[in-house]
């Protein structure tokens, strides 16, 4: 489906999380796909996918920021409990719907993976890459 290709643009520089990212956005591109043929059981297997992919990728982040003392970290979590419980209505939205899943509804999921991948993310691989943001940040914690 045209406008679900990963680009290079994507990449954060966190192998790990760089290809976590790809497989999430992989995920989001099969559910569009089920939406777009009326596959119903295709899309909802792949939101159930998706819910895991999310989960695993989330304690990663979360993990690898308390490790390095983000200081935007509850800000970031809060954005990933968003984004799950957004992901998991959409999984209800799509057994209620004789349709599958609503294309509106995987365009805000889409633009909002988008923003949290392209801002928020970028935010901590700043962060990460920046020793500087990271000593003043143990001297804010140490006061």
């Amino acid at each position: 489906m045209q406008g679900w290709e990963w680009k290079d643009e994507y990449l954060l520089g966190i192998p790990a999380i760089d290809l976590q990212h790809k497989r999430i956005f992989d995920c989001f591109s099969r559910i569009a796909q089920g939406a777009a043929d009326d596959d119903r059981l295709r899309a909802e297997a792949e939101i159930i996918k998706l819910l895991g992919l999310l989960q695993e990728h989330f304690l990663l982040e979360e993990s690898m920021m308390q490790k390095c003392s983000y200081p935007d970290l509850e800000h970031h979590r809060e954005e990933h409990r968003q984004f799950h419980s957004d992901v998991h209505h959409l999984g209800q939205t799509s057994l209620m719907k004789k349709g599958g899943v609503p294309r509106e509804a995987l365009q805000i999921a889409h633009k909002w993976q988008m923003e949290h991948i392209m801002v928020s993310d970028r935010h901590y691989f700043d962060f990460f890459s920046n020793p500087m943001q990271k000593s003043r940040s143990k001297k804010v914690v140490a006061k």
